[in-house]
């Protein structure tokens, strides 16, 4: 079933394409095709039976329908609904004018075939429009010839001393009919402004149609999550919560989709893509079905579906997608953890270290340490990302923002005089009886070796609440841009380029190997090759934070840590 799933939605893409592409060729043919073709004797027969003004109308309408085609064939492309209802109108309107144009049947045959041909494949375009942007140009649409109006009068009226012959309502309207199908103007201009201003009205008035199509034509919006939603997301979290970024998926997701009651899979909408973090949470047997339904919803809305993070890439695989390997995820297990052996000698040097300096480590839920210790926290953070890092990032990496949540556990490192030296938090896993790190801050001139103290103690402190294993996150790939994939590499390391923890692969993987860690391999899944640079550019824009009080208040920190380096930099110089 999940084959013949996969099938169909290659199959719709390809009659998308197909009719979008052709769309594409029959508009530009409708634009070049008045102004090169010339049949005389068609000619000569239309002039014995019509005026040459409708003849002229009809090349200008084939024109205008031609322009309208261009626009609307990339929304023909993505399945769009709207993009094929006003294709077929335009469709209807050029086989007549075709006609009329220069008796022109061949290219009239050709916009009704294809007009059978959408009107047959109708159940294909089915993608929606965002309601609120699809009102907004409808009414951008209806307002065109108000506004087209209200200009040409007020126009007319201002500038009739450069206008003949003498302003009156009735040859304003002509004149903006005139205007907005190319025909000769009633009007006569005077003077360059009154030439720019007869030259200017069909300008105006496209404009407003490019406008209202653009807003017609734009992708559904998300609907973000009710605070419902999210008590409903984290009763299932403790439930089949496995993939360690699941807790996240209460943070850093902005929408829900929930394909029954028991699975649900959290997403952020950047442009046209929609990027699932991890992969979804419920029974493992309805994984596969609720990815395929996030695939048809994704579809219905004119997005591209992709998931970032996820653990098994058969799922995905099957389903059709394309799985991008981003790196590997660390996996200690707590219960046998220790420092002896040969390949923890350096991470036993750092931890016995740091103890001898007086540093002792503890823990609380993440409420508790944020109200004793929030001044330090938000000192230690600040001057952490002062360092070049920039702003706290979200999505898949949590915030300062999510200590108010009592089920993190939040492990702090003072020194002997009771300074704040170091933090972490660690999230729950409840299918793996784990947990994940999240936030990882320390002092930059703090004793060196004090992270590698907190996490060893971390992982200790696991082990005595019968946990059973500890990720230490994702360790993304260096990326070379070598092999058979250059082209995707290069896209990886530009958007990835971006990110801190990115920028600093290498050395984040030998750290982490330091506690001999088991290695899982990451994905991400994107439908196809060719949607991965957009899917990459979504990916950069959901870690982007937006402007927040916190975020604030750091960034102010962070300038004050600055200021306080640079004065003892001065005074030690």
């Amino acid at each position: 079933m999940d084959r013949r799933i996969d099938n169909r939605q290659r199959e719709q893409r390809r009659i998308r394409y197909f009719f979008g592409g052709l769309l594409a060729v029959l508009g530009s043919l409708d634009v070049i095709e008045p102004l090169i073709a010339h049949h005389p004797l068609r000619s000569q027969v239309l002039d014995s039976l019509l005026p040459t003004d409708v003849t002229f109308g009809g090349r200008t309408g084939t024109v205008i329908a031609g322009l309208a085609l261009l626009l609307l064939a990339r929304g023909v492309a993505r399945g769009k609904r709207v993009a094929w209802m006003l294709t077929v109108v335009a469709l209807l309107a050029s086989i007549p004018l075709h006609l009329l144009k220069d008796l022109d049947f061949e290219e009239a045959i050709l916009a009704g075939w294809m007009l059978l041909g959408l009107w047959w494949m109708r159940d294909h375009f089915r993608a929606q429009s965002d309601p609120a942007s699809a009102r907004r140009g409808v009414l951008v649409l209806v307002a065109i010839l108000f506004l087209g109006l209200a200009y040409t009068v007020m126009g007319t009226w201002l500038l009739s001393s450069q206008l003949a012959p003498a302003v009156e309502l009735r040859g304003t309207l002509d004149n903006l009919a005139d205007a907005l199908l190319q025909n000769q103007s009633v009007y006569r201009a005077l003077s360059a402004r009154g030439a720019w201003f007869l030259g200017s009205l069909p300008w105006v008035a496209y404009a407003l149609v490019l406008v209202g199509l653009l807003q017609v034509l734009r992708p559904v919006l998300a609907s973000p999550a009710a605070a419902a939603e999210r008590e409903r997301l984290r009763e299932l979290t403790r439930r089949w919560g496995h993939n360690p970024v699941c807790h996240l998926a209460l943070y850093g997701p902005t929408s829900h989709f929930w394909p029954d009651d028991e699975t649900c899979i959290a997403y952020s909408v950047r442009g046209r893509t929609a990027l699932a973090l991890g992969d979804p949470i419920g029974p493992t047997e309805r994984l596969a079905r609720a990815v395929r339904e996030f695939m048809v919803f994704c579809d219905r809305q004119d997005w591209i579906p992709a998931f970032y993070q996820v653990e098994d890439k058969r799922n995905y695989s099957e389903l059709g997608f394309r799985m991008v390997p981003i790196g590997s995820d660390a996996i200690v297990h707590a219960k046998s953890f220790s420092l002896d052996g040969k390949d923890r000698a350096a991470l036993r040097y750092a931890v016995h270290r740091c103890e001898r300096q007086g540093i002792r480590c503890v823990f609380h839920p993440a409420p508790g340490a944020w109200e004793t210790a929030r001044a330090d926290l938000l000192e230690v953070s600040g001057s952490w990302l002062g360092r070049g890092r920039g702003p706290e990032l979200g999505f898949s990496l949590g915030t300062l923002a999510t200590l108010g949540d009592p089920s993190i556990t939040v492990g702090l490192a003072y020194d002997n005089e009771h300074r704040l030296q170091a933090f972490v938090s660690w999230l729950p896993v409840p299918g793996r009886r784990g947990w994940t790190l999240d936030l990882m801050r320390r002092r930059p001139d703090g004793p060196r070796g004090v992270m590698e103290l907190l996490i060893a103690r971390s992982i200790e402190e696991a082990a005595r609440r019968g946990l059973d294993e500890v990720s230490l996150g994702l360790a993304p790939f260096a990326i070379t841009s070598s092999g058979p994939n250059r082209l995707a590499d290069r896209a990886l390391s530009s958007v990835y380029g971006r990110l801190d923890r990115f920028r600093r692969s290498r050395s984040l993987r030998q750290f982490k190997s330091k506690f001999a860690p088991d290695w899982e391999d990451r994905y991400l899944a994107v439908t196809t090759a060719a949607a991965l640079p957009e899917v990459l550019v979504a990916l950069l824009r959901a870690h982007l934070p937006t402007l927040s009080p916190l975020s604030l208040r750091l960034s102010a920190v962070r300038r004050a840590a600055f200021t306080v380096n640079l004065r003892r930099g001065l005074r030690s110089g």
